[in-house]
């Protein structure tokens, strides 16, 4: 089968790491691969493409912007030759399939995609009226989506999508090594942000449950990991600063080794107030067994058990955050049980041998 792939790729973050895992399987089960993805990138994504041995086509095919004129008009202007390049693409490669993470593509390319479309959906769809308004028009052209969740399906169906061509395939991760797991040395809490560095995330809730844990005489160090807008980090260390927690916090930026980043904490927080799509961070960290203290948002319920894999808390509560972070620090065998726990329910629940074999199986389906 040949499967042409028209991917978002401008950074490497969670939908382009299951990207790479979903086309890792199908090398692996003997199709071809090709790959579109937008021309304006940081260039990591198509490195990882081209390790793979994955021809690659960059387009720059943008979208309109009501917040950035400049980047609307950019987009129009490179509009009719990134129609031609697809045209082309599609015309030398013959694809089977076409495989998008994104509405974008299927939006502004309809009048000439001659295949079956597969659209894997990692974000929420009826939360954006922007994005609402094309789900119903493309609805007939979706041959299958491909839920990350149970959410995004639940989303899908409120968008419109038809239930019978949703399935839900659950994201996964490469095996990870089950290594001892010390937590607490020297006396000191180590806690994890990980992710993009915006304000859905949560960062301020984050830090001001930290500011609860310097006035409870904790010792902690608060390391946050990932990238994100300059002038937007530039005030989360700025409150750092008011709340008098800045020598409690060590910003690291991105980090691409995963051990590493799990390795250095003994707790994860992903306190998103937006509703998460699936969260790799949170199944990321329960595979190297740290537990996980997250916000009820989205399909962060379904990946964590409370009380036994991590702590669900309430959006926006910094309070909330506290009260977990201080039960697990007070109770250290809690830490110890939870993330023996956690990994044992990824392990069960998010191989990537299974993502695999189920992304297969639905390419062989609508073949058929």
């Amino acid at each position: 089968m040949r499967i042409l792939c028209f991917l978002s790729g401008s950074i490497l973050s969670g939908k382009e790491y299951v990207a790479l895992d979903a086309i890792s399987g199908w090398l692996q089960a003997g199709h071809s691969v090709e790959a579109m993805f937008v021309g304006w990138h940081d260039g990591k994504f198509m490195e990882r493409l081209q390790a793979m041995h994955v021809k690659c086509h960059p387009v720059k095919l943008g979208w309109y912007y009501l917040k950035n004129i400049k980047w609307s008009f950019d987009s129009l202007i490179h509009y009719p030759g990134a129609v031609r390049k697809f045209l082309a693409v599609q015309k030398h490669f013959r694809p089977d399939v076409l495989y998008v993470d994104s509405f974008r593509p299927v939006v502004l390319l309809a009048p000439f995609i001659k295949t079956k479309i597969v659209f894997h959906v990692h974000e929420a769809i009826t939360f954006s009226a922007n994005q609402r308004m094309f789900i119903k028009p493309i609805n007939k052209r979706i041959s299958k989506y491909i839920a990350v969740s149970d959410f995004i399906k639940k989303d899908l169906i409120a968008s419109g999508a038809a239930p019978v061509r949703i399935e839900v395939i659950r994201n996964a991760i490469t095996s990870v090594a089950d290594t001892p797991k010390q937590y607490i040395q020297q006396n000191i809490l180590k806690i994890g942000i990980v992710g993009q560095i915006l304000k859905v995330k949560g960062h301020t809730d984050m830090l001001t449950a930290c500011s609860m844990l310097s006035k409870a005489s904790i010792a902690y160090k608060l390391y946050v990991f990932g990238s994100g807008n300059a002038s937007y980090i530039d005030e989360l260390k700025a409150l750092a600063t008011a709340l008098g927690i800045e020598s409690n916090i060590e910003w690291i930026g991105y980090v691409a080794d995963k051990q590493k980043i799990y390795n250095t904490v003994d707790i994860v927080v992903v306190p998103s107030v937006c509703d998460e799509a699936f969260s790799l961070v949170a199944i990321e960290a329960g595979a190297h067994k740290v537990p996980v203290i997250a916000t009820r948002s989205g399909a962060l319920p379904e990946n964590i058990i409370d009380n036994e894999t991590g702590i669900l808390v309430n959006k926006e509560k910094p309070q909330e955050i506290f009260d977990a972070i201080y039960q697990l620090y007070s109770h250290p065998e809690k830490l110890e049980s939870m993330g023996s726990a956690a990994r044992r329910h990824i392990i069960a629940n998010y191989s990537l041998a299974d993502m695999q074999y189920k992304m297969n199986g639905l390419l062989n389906d609508i073949q058929h």
